[in-house]
């Protein structure tokens, strides 16, 4: 390499100087800002990309003290049934990245909890596995996602940690079906085009 190529070698240590500079008012403006207004006066953090937002809100955790805590289920029904029935969700989730909650349980979090094109695929996808993992049970007639919420109370705190209730046990006010699907209409055109792709 010759001298030419390093430029000037008084210029460089006003461009390191330049790059730094640039450097930390991109951190304070991107991140540390936006950071210190989420964990103080703007709950709802300010305008930023979703990447940003999700790294803000990594790092102001536990900043306001949760109202109640959230529990997601899987609940399937076979034919001729008229209650629904909770699915392990270990079985089809097994990882659980963060306080005893599934992928699933993030997933249906990060799209809102409501219906919607990602969350019927997922329920195709619940259905196929579950029917494939346990063919002697027959075909499902429906699956559905619901969501209920416990509030703590300090007169009876979880006894060995917190862990998702029953369904069943938690009081109907506090209870609310996400999306419910019939599996002729999750699998019927699949299943169509599936055949039609045989022949």
């Amino acid at each position: 390499m010759s001298t030419r190529d390093l430029g000037n070698p008084a210029e460089q240590p006003t461009k390191i100087r330049k790059r730094d500079r640039l450097a930390v008012a991109a951190f304070l403006l991107l991140f540390l800002i936006p950071l210190l207004l989420r964990g103080s006066v703007l709950p709802a953090g300010v305008p930023a990309p979703l990447v940003l937002r999700k790294l803000h809100n990594i790092a102001c955790l536990f900043t306001h003290k949760p109202e109640g805590w959230s529990s997601y289920y899987v609940q399937i029904r076979y034919p001729g049934e008229a209650g629904w029935a909770s699915l392990d969700q270990r079985e089809l989730f097994p990882l659980e990245p963060f306080g005893r909650r599934t992928r699933m349980h993030r997933f249906l979090v990060a799209w809102g909890a409501r219906p919607g094109p990602r969350t019927e695929d997922m329920a195709r996808w619940i259905v196929r596995e579950h029917e494939r993992r346990h063919p002697d049970n027959g075909a499902l007639a429906g699956i559905r996602f619901t969501r209920a919420w416990m509030i703590p109370s300090r007169d009876q705190p979880p006894e060995q940690g917190w862990a998702h209730p029953d369904y069943r046990e938690v009081p109907p006010a506090r209870r609310r079906v996400i999306a419910s699907y019939t599996r002729a209409k999750l699998l019927g055109p699949w299943q169509r085009a599936e055949e039609g792709a045989a022949r």
